[in-house]
Parts: structure tokens; sequence; C-alpha cells
């Protein structure tokens, strides 16, 4: 609509670049989330590996240090999948964190947008109510020198 303009549109923005970089960081932290997903699968499959391989070697005979290093390979790799789920679990709080953060800025920005709307109904009322007047105007002044 020519010649209106919203007197909080600087601040719209600002919260609506606010909710779209708060988005990217949810975004980044689910990513992370997938990453340590996708290694502790890396560690169970390795460790389902290492178990096949272990009976494939006790088959052809395995001398006594390789036996030895089966049981510590696997306490190993359990031990970082522990450390790897402790990391999934604060990663898991900060997303949470980040998803009340966008619902409250969410939030703001559609009151902004409500209080746009509002606002530019009022200035199309004002408008029509001023296009009318002048109408009126006109057709009196019309009436006027009809006479």
């Amino acid at each position: 609509m020519k010649g209106y303009k919203f007197k909080l549109d600087a601040v719209l923005k600002v919260r609506k670049l606010k909710e779209d970089q708060c988005k990217m960081q949810l975004g980044k932290i689910q990513v992370e989330i997938n990453k340590r997903k996708e290694a502790i699968e890396d560690h169970k499959r390795g460790i389902e590996a290492s178990y096949e391989s272990h009976e494939a070697g006790l088959n052809q005979g395995l001398n006594g240090r390789e036996l030895m290093f089966h049981p510590y390979f696997v306490q190993i790799k359990n031990v970082h999948i522990k450390q790897i789920e402790t990391e999934i679990e604060s990663l898991e709080q900060e997303r949470i964190q980040k998803l009340d953060e966008l619902t409250k800025l969410r939030g703001d920005v559609k009151i902004m947008e409500d209080m746009k709307e509002k606002d530019k109904l009022k200035y199309k009322k004002h408008i029509e109510k001023k296009q009318w007047e002048d109408l009126e105007e006109q057709i009196l002044n019309w009436q006027r020198f009809a006479k």
C-alpha cells in the first residue's frame, strides 16, 4: 500500500533476525546430536566386527596377547559410547533451551506482525474515510455549481 510505513518495522526486522539466528543454532545443535548418534552406531558396529574377528581368530588359533586385547578394546569402546551419550544428553538440554527461546521469539514476532496488521488496517480505514470525505465534498461542490 502506497504511503504506508509501519513505525516499528525496524524492531520487527531485528526480532525476525533473532528468530532466524535461533533457528540456525537449533539446526546446528540437531546436526551435532545426529553426528554423535552416528558415532555411537559406528562404535557398536566396531564392537560387533571385533567380536566376529575374535571368533574367527579363535577358530584359527590366537596367541595369549591377542586374546587379552579383545576385552580391553570392547571396554574402551563401551566407555567411549557412554561418553558420547553424556554429550548427547547435554546437547539435548541445550536443544530444549533453544526450543524455549525460539518459542518466545516466535511469540514476539507474531505480536509485532499482528500490531503491523492492525496498524495497516487502521491506516487503510483512515485513507478510505479521507477519500469518502473528499468525494462527499466534491459532490457538494458539484451540487452548488449545478444550482
